[in-house]
């Protein structure tokens, strides 16, 4: 019974950090936002002020008017919104809005009253349809700049979202491709193999069961490299059975970068159009070079492969960039702008070269 309990407390504690990585409102509690708030209400001070001044005024108290109307308004919503967030996010994200717009608007409120009193003594020294148009004012004021940020955050939200299904999308699609030529070439050397090595046969049964069960049911955002390298070792043990001695691999890992998690099939798409656009077009074939190295806070996994130097074979089996577009939106979904990939060309030499940042612990 205490079991089944703490199993769906963490259930339930999963489905929460869900929802708040989905939720729309960025956390408030983070220094970055809260800055963020800061300068957003110092740009609108000043865009008052000057929409505002009078020649004969001072520009600089009305300045700090505006400044401190406009952060404490802007500083007490977030400050609500930051304890609230965990509550909003269990709402519908136009019910959430429309709380937040109301978190907004009391603040506003509260300051009216607060500014009415500090400026004028008493709200009664003030009357009533002065009050009502001051505080009406304000509250359209704040309502729009509110309703604005929280439609921006939205879209914010909306399009990474858009791209994180397009990125799984591309994944999903990318893990159930397994090229027609190879499974077919594969199922023919295996079918060779089995009379004249029975033993190599199965080992290379195995491999491609191997690999062809990695493709379909991995289901994690990052491996570890070594997971990775395994299936790369895999996939080039297959087609080096049927390449021979024109394919030659020569692998230069550090120790420790092995450990370091990386996307799925980033490594392997890489060593596939290598042997694709490369190794199988040259009649003496040549040699895939891997190189895993750490630079500071960064694992760079560098692929090169010699390429065809005549043309018309080169424009007839160009691709690889498609592979390399795929892995690079998935490196921007899941490490944002730290990670990086592009490719060079020299001396009949293609490289790619893969930067992903390492988290120091």
């Amino acid at each position: 019974m205490s079991e089944h309990a703490s199993n769906k407390r963490q259930s339930n504690k999963k489905h929460s950090e869900s929802s708040l990585a989905e939720f729309f409102l960025p956390d408030f509690c983070n220094p970055q936002s809260m800055l963020m708030v800061i300068l957003i209400g110092e740009l609108l001070a000043v865009i008052f002020t000057l929409l505002n001044t009078d020649p004969n005024g001072d520009l600089w108290q009305l300045l700090g008017l505006y400044s401190i109307s406009l952060q404490s308004v802007g500083l007490s919503s977030v400050g609500v919104l930051c304890l609230t967030r965990g509550y909003l996010s269990t709402l519908s994200d136009f019910l959430a809005g429309l709380v937040s717009v109301v978190i907004i608007l009391c603040a506003t409120f509260v300051f009216t009253y607060v500014s009415i009193v500090f400026y004028h003594g008493s709200l009664f020294d003030l009357s009533y349809h002065l009050q009502f148009q001051y505080l009406v004012k304000n509250w359209v004021i704040a309502g729009l700049i509110g309703s604005v940020l929280l439609r921006y955050f939205y879209l914010q939200q909306q399009y990474v979202k858009q791209i994180g299904l397009e990125s799984a999308a591309r994944l999903e699609a990318l893990q159930a491709r397994i090229r027609p030529h190879f499974l077919f070439n594969s199922m023919n050397v295996i079918a060779s193999l089995t009379q004249i090595d029975p033993k190599l046969a199965e080992t290379a049964i195995e491999d491609l069961s191997d690999l062809i069960r990695a493709t379909l049911d991995n289901s994690d955002d990052l491996i570890p490299l070594s997971k990775e390298l395994s299936n790369g070792k895999k996939y080039l043990s297959i087609e080096s059975l049927r390449l021979g001695d024109r394919m030659s691999v020569k692998w230069n890992v550090e120790e420790g970068c092995d450990r370091v998690l990386v996307p799925p099939l980033s490594v392997q798409p890489l060593l596939e159009n290598g042997v694709y656009h490369g190794i199988q077009l040259l009649t003496d074939g040549g040699e895939i070079a891997i190189n895993v190295s750490r630079e500071i806070n960064f694992l760079i996994i560098k692929v090169s492969n010699p390429i065809p130097t005549d043309t018309s074979q080169a424009i007839r089996h160009k691709g690889q960039g498609i592979a390399l577009n795929n892995i690079e939106q998935r490196l921007d979904v899941i490490f944002k702008d730290k990670a990086s990939i592009g490719s060079t060309q020299k001396d009949g030499i293609y490289s790619v070269i893969m930067k992903i940042p390492v988290e120091n612990k």
